[in-house]
């Protein structure tokens, strides 16, 4: 695994003419286009949270309130580096092979886990519906069935949301994804662009 700081490096992949290009948005019009999904999966897991499971306020005392907001403001940046070491933990190695790259694009308002080199559709379409399954699906349905006592729930329930929400490129991106490329596809990268050949 490596890390890196701005645009998503290209390898020295050049795709010749079996490879198709899929039909994709730039990262910034892609985040356009993911808003009104990020709006609908706020909303429905909010709802869901509260209709199917039960929550208690966590116990904070007055003069704690301060350090608690601070502690929230904090959970997001940890929820950011958890979001894409699950996107790397779908990775071939689960994210140890040096193919895979974690970055922080900031210019585009981005993070990713980059993966330079071919994965199977479907493996493909799992790196996009990690994260989204792990922290967000997951959590609430331990917590709809009873596992998860109601003041841990309510610390589920609030990465449970806002991962809901950040997923929201991931979401469009595994639609396009699963509309265009055929389930026996290899798929490859070169940058933030997506290209894939029958296998």
């Amino acid at each position: 695994m490596k890390f890196h700081f701005g645009a998503i490096p290209e390898d020295d992949f050049e795709p010749d003419d079996s490879w198709r290009a899929l039909r994709e948005p730039g990262p910034l019009l892609m985040q356009l286009f993911a808003f009104p999904i990020a709006i609908a999966l706020l909303a429905i897991f909010a709802f869901l949270w509260k209709r199917f499971v039960a929550m208690e306020p966590l116990p904070i005392r007055q003069e704690h309130s301060m350090l608690f907001g601070l502690a929230a403001i904090a959970s997001f940046p940890l929820l950011i580096i958890v979001h894409e070491l699950f996107h790397a933990a779908a990775h071939p190695g689960y994210g140890r092979h040096p193919a895979t790259i974690i970055g922080a694009w900031p210019v585009k308002l981005m993070f990713y886990a980059h993966y330079c080199g071919e994965l199977k559709r479907n493996q493909f379409l799992l790196i996009f519906a990690m994260p989204f399954l792990a922290i967000s699906v997951l959590p609430l349905v331990i917590a709809a069935v009873g596992i998860l006592p109601p003041p841990l729930a309510s610390v589920a329930a609030w990465f449970s949301i806002w991962n809901a929400l950040f997923a929201c490129g991931d979401v469009f991106c595994f639609f396009l994804v699963l509309s265009q490329i055929p389930p026996n596809a290899i798929v490859r990268n070169k940058g933030w662009y997506t290209f894939w050949k029958p296998a």
